[in-house]
């Protein structure tokens, strides 16, 4: 009989133990890569009151005028019309609104002396306003020189004799007098319409007059024939075989 030799196990059987040991390499391998990747998204995000500095992907504290909630890489502005001196926000609720009266423009403003007044002959009746254009302007006819007004109230009417047909009047000057031959006893006027002529046979030479009682009557042997006139000269006197026995007339009679 021929004598046999000892049984060598065979090596490349799929349940060797050198088979065993590589996928349980393998499989270590994965896990950590795994694991690394979960770590690296994990660290896509910063927590709340924190995003990434510029040009960086670390993560930093948001500064004042900025906050973030959580779960981004930025931090982000308080919006135009409001503040936040608060380092590491994580809310926007931290951005406070401007004042009643007050306006500002400024993205991640980290203070409330962004907040500026309304100009004279403007106002501001709400909180938060974002742009000078939202401060509400005086109406035509009226005027302000007051700052940071809150409500119409302070837009004071042009007086009687006067008028304005400008928005956002910040000066009494910008009240117009009516001219002469005219008069107005409103108050507030925004249009030089309001200012009535005088009538036919009289004239006067006020500006601003407040009253009809100001258009002077031409004088007896005189006429005038048209309103609105500023000088005792456009009385004319009657012509030769006519007169005129009152004063303040508009034609002479034969």
């Amino acid at each position: 009989l021929k004598q046999q030799g000892p049984e060598v196990p065979p090596t490349d059987l799929p349940f060797s133990s050198s088979a065993m040991a590589r996928m349980a390499d393998r499989l270590v391998l994965l896990l950590v890569a795994a694991a690394w990747q979960s770590s690296v998204a994990s660290d896509a995000h910063c927590q709340a009151g924190y995003g990434y500095a510029p040009n960086s992907s670390t993560c930093a504290q948001c500064g004042a005028g900025t906050w973030s909630g959580g779960g981004s890489t930025e931090c982000t502005r308080c919006v135009p019309g409001t503040w936040s001196t608060v380092a590491g926000a994580g809310s926007q609720s931290t951005c406070t609104k401007c004042s009643v009266g007050t306006w500002s423009s400024q993205e991640g403003s980290p203070t409330p002396d962004s907040c500026q007044k309304c100009p004279a002959g403007t106002w501001g009746g709400a909180e938060g306003l974002g742009s000078l254009e939202q401060c509400m302007k005086c109406s035509a006819g009226t005027w302000s020189s007051e700052l940071g007004a809150t409500d119409d109230s302070v837009c004071s009417a042009c007086p009687a004799g006067t008028w304005n047909g400008v928005t956002g009047s910040n000066n009494r000057t910008h009240c117009i007098d009516c001219s002469p031959g005219t008069w107005s006893s409103t108050l507030g006027a925004s249009a030089q319409s309001s200012c009535k002529a005088c009538t036919a046979g009289t004239w006067s030479v006020a500006w601003g007059a407040v009253a009809e009682s100001t258009c002077q009557e031409c004088r007896v042997g005189t006429y005038q024939p048209a309103v609105g006139q500023a000088n005792v000269s456009v009385c004319i006197p009657c012509a030769p075989g006519k007169y005129s026995a009152l004063t303040g007339v508009d034609s002479c009679v034969a």
